[in-house]
């Protein structure tokens, strides 16, 4: 499926302004809204293209600067021992309650936003397999995929339908 261009988004949170970026398909329509958490270095080149393969088989897909707090707006931390030094820090500096909000940010606009079904699901790696299972908490959220480090383990979620 052919995808529109990315559009820059900025959501209101608790903590500030937090800059979403978000991909769909070209095809007129309603789709699926999916919040994508990034892992630790943010929205890197490979979570761009999972999100853009994601978004190519039908869903609004929104990925958030999970740590827009603490780093610039566009940031992306280097694959290497800086970087994830840093990642690794400001996972466990930033509060669970501020998390819970920024999912509930994108959660909202998700279900607002003109090409959405206001069906939601949540997926993500590393710390974004930790974020989506707490946005699966959420009693709008009715999937969600969870992936943590290099194994293969995963989990998919599923508690209720969504409308």
């Amino acid at each position: 499926m052919i995808l529109r261009e990315p559009e820059i988004v900025e959501l209101k949170t608790p903590t500030g302004p937090m800059r979403t970026m978000v991909l769909r398909p070209a095809a007129a329509g309603r789709y699926p809204g999916l919040l994508f958490h990034s892992e630790i270095f943010q929205i890197t080149r490979p979570i761009h293209r999972t999100a853009a393969f994601l978004a190519g088989h039908g869903f609004v897909v929104a990925l958030p600067e999970i740590y827009h707090e603490y780093l610039p707006a566009g940031t992306v931390l280097a694959y290497d021992q800086a970087g994830s030094d840093v990642g690794n820090r400001l996972k466990t500096e930033k509060l669970v309650a501020a998390y819970d909000a920024d999912n509930r940010a994108v959660l909202d606009f998700l279900k607002q936003h003109e090409a959405c079904t206001g069906r939601l699901g949540s997926f993500g790696p590393c710390i974004g397999g930790h974020l989506p299972y707490r946005a699966a908490l959420q009693p709008d959220v009715g999937a969600a995929a969870c992936f943590f480090r290099s194994s293969l383990k995963w989990m998919w979620w599923t508690s209720r339908s969504t409308p």
